[in-house]
């Protein structure tokens, strides 16, 4: 059987935790090669001071089981400054040839997760062969636009909620009270939730994009 390819195309360094912490670890166990692409270079200047999540980022991977993750360099917040067409040929350069692509989606608030979600677009065209796409939650970012997350499909991640928290907690600054959404409660209580809707313990959501037959987790 080939070995299945899943892109997990991220804007930011804890994206790929926020959103697939959970699901990454499953694709792996079940023999997929997953690569971990990070549109923007790791560091963040807001409210006059650099945050570097560069390091943070590989060792949330390193727990998750998978590759540390690739940086493409675009500077975080201002992917509007760069044309789709450069952002896409930079993912299509690694010459990945993804069976499955998770990203984000395009009604979340932040505008660098929906200038991704076209990249996957992008990236994902089904020329050679069929490539399935899913958006990803991230917490308070997908749903503080006034929009709601529109999950059609979930993932049982009962037995890895805790790596997944154990993974976020590397981001040093990123880690919220556990009153906000970016926190080991807020991600245990957001994954609960969706366990409630899917019928167990707890679960990631996922929007399909595009589904192809044996290409979703």
């Amino acid at each position: 059987m080939t070995e299945r390819h899943a892109l997990i195309l991220v804007a930011h360094a804890d994206d790929e935790t926020l959103g697939v912490g959970g699901t990454m670890p499953k694709l792996l166990r079940a023999g997929w090669r997953v690569e971990v692409v990070i549109l923007s270079n790791g560091v963040l200047t807001v409210r006059g001071r650099t945050e570097d999540n560069r390091e943070d980022a590989v060792r949330a991977c390193e727990i998750l089981g998978a590759a540390p993750p690739r940086f493409l360099g675009f500077d975080d917040q201002y992917f509007d400054r760069e044309p789709v067409a450069d952002l896409a040929n930079a993912v299509m350069a690694l010459d990945l040839a993804p069976d499955l692509i998770v990203t984000h989606v395009e009604t979340d608030l932040n505008q660098d997760h929906r200038i991704t979600c076209e990249v996957a677009k992008i990236v994902g065209r089904p020329k050679r062969k069929p490539v399935a796409i899913m958006g990803c939650e991230i917490p308070g970012t997908t749903q503080w636009n006034g929009r709601q997350f529109e999950a059609n499909h979930y993932v049982d991640i009962t037995d890895g909620i805790e790596r997944k928290i154990e993974a976020f907690l590397q981001y040093r600054n990123e880690v919220q009270d556990d009153s906000q959404p970016w926190s080991a409660a807020g991600l245990r209580a957001l994954a609960r939730y969706h366990g409630l809707q899917s019928g167990v313990e707890y679960a990631e959501a996922f929007h399909v994009i595009r589904g192809f037959e044996g290409l979703l987790p």
